[in-house]
């Protein structure tokens, strides 16, 4: 019986993701729950931000006056023209000599200053010149606006052909027209309500670790194929065990695996993790021990060469195995020792003092085509794909099954890893999330 793989697709996944209405919301919604604190953080330094610069900022007092120019009889000027002489009234009053004058009057601000600070314009539909004075002393700035239309009369460029009626003297200002503290706070709330979604986007992105189906789904677009929940014995077999916690995520993710490798026949089947995850070869062992469960005849390949912890199974330390096979000093039948369960062989790691890692790229294909018909599956325990090329090598005979530790890897590194894979035309059958709790669908 052979074991087949197929290029991942998600239309033929047991449980296809739907997209649901909303859901972006939703997401965003969770997003922004996870990351409050930090939204919260940049609330808060906006906030203290606007504070200090509304306590630091200068205050700016306006002062207004309306004067109304009433032409005498006998002035003779049509609508047009004495539209004119208002708007040249109005610039009167910003003239320089009308604030020489003021200046003198007032004693402690410049013309250049009053150029700044002072503006008239006509009112709109009105024979009204109002005249605007801005200035840090809400009594300096009434009495330069005062003073300015009491000498509008002295400089009438209508040589007395008009009256002027000063219909609201300016009055000292109580409260500053700049900064304008209600629309610099609803600006500051909009501007920390916007930085503080950016930020815990940015935060989510860079910080946030895989630690649902959704998150590997969402960060690689491949198909998970079960969520295995944190072994009780990370040296145990708990596939053999129908009261094990692991029972059944074991048993569903057999049932997926299945499900997705029905075409295109391979023999092997690298299993790796994204980095390196505190359950070493326990995955692998089940797994092997599960298909052989079917009546597949499983060879479990121990190829990790930097595994400080191996699952009993996988441990023969000093015995001959795949690095003695790499170097041509053993034959297979000289490796083979007995697995978990009847239908399981492994081939141990060997010493790796034997051959060089160079062999493994230039003989391992080779012996996965020698191994003898008693094997139809060939399931190999590699390194984390982040930590060599020992997985990608080894999977170009085949296909590879992706393990991602909840809780212990990034997003980036995660994408980083998928890309790298398919950038070498890996067959990434699926993957496997290791140590949460499945998702009731």
């Amino acid at each position: 019986m052979s074991f087949t793989t197929a290029t991942p697709d998600r239309a033929s996944s047991p449980h296809p993701t739907q997209p649901h209405p909303g859901s972006g919301m939703r997401e965003l919604g969770s997003l922004l729950w996870r990351r409050r604190a930090i939204m919260l953080l940049v609330v808060l330094l906006v906030g203290t931000t606007v504070g200090i610069g509304l306590a630091l900022a200068e205050r700016s007092y306006t002062a207004t006056t309306r004067v109304t120019v009433t032409p005498s009889p006998s002035l003779e000027q049509t609508p047009a023209s004495y539209e004119a002489l208002l708007s040249t009234m109005a610039g009167v009053a910003e003239s320089r000599p009308v604030l020489a004058e003021v200046s003198d009057a007032v004693g402690d601000r410049s013309v250049r200053q009053l150029q700044d600070s002072v503006s008239s314009a006509v009112v709109a539909g009105t024979l009204t010149i109002q005249v605007s004075v801005s200035d840090t002393d809400p009594e300096v700035a009434a009495q330069v606006a005062n003073a300015v239309v009491a000498l509008l009369p002295d400089n009438d460029p209508s040589n007395g052909g008009v009256e002027f009626t000063v219909t609201e003297p300016a009055s000292v200002p109580l409260a500053p027209s700049s900064p304008n503290v209600a629309v610099t706070l609803l600006a500051g709330a909009a501007l920390a309500g916007v930085l503080a979604v950016i930020a815990a986007v940015l935060h989510d992105r860079v910080a946030r670790t895989v630690e649902t189906a959704e998150d590997v789904a969402e960060a690689t677009d491949v198909r998970v194929l079960g969520v295995v929940t944190r072994p009780d014995d990370a040296a145990g077999v708990a596939v053999t065990d129908v009261q094990s916690r692991e029972f059944a995520s074991l048993r569903a993710l057999r049932v997926a695996l299945e499900f997705a490798t029905s075409d295109e026949p391979t023999r092997s089947l690298v299993v790796a993790p994204v980095v390196t995850d505190p359950w070493s070869g326990w995955l692998e062992v089940n797994l092997a021990a599960s298909l052989a469960e079917l009546g597949h005849r499983v060879l479990l390949v121990d190829a990790h060469r930097t595994d400080v912890e191996r699952h009993p199974v996988l441990d023969a330390a000093g015995e001959p195995g795949l690095y003695d096979l790499l170097a041509g000093t053993a034959e297979l039948p000289d490796v083979l020792r007995d697995g978990p369960v009847d239908g399981v062989s492994v081939v141990p790691l060997g010493n790796i003092d034997l051959a060089a890692p160079s062999l493994l790229e230039m003989r391992f294909r080779q012996l996965v085509d020698q191994v003898d018909g008693d094997h139809d599956v060939i399931l190999v325990h590699a390194p984390a794909v982040t930590e060599s090329d020992d997985a990608r090598i080894m999977a170009i005979a085949g296909g590879l099954l992706l393990t991602v530790p909840s809780g212990r890897v990034k997003r980036p590194v995660l994408e980083r890893a998928l890309d790298d894979l398919r950038a070498v035309r890996i067959r990434v059958i699926g993957a496997v999330l290791l140590g949460a709790k499945a998702v009731v669908r």
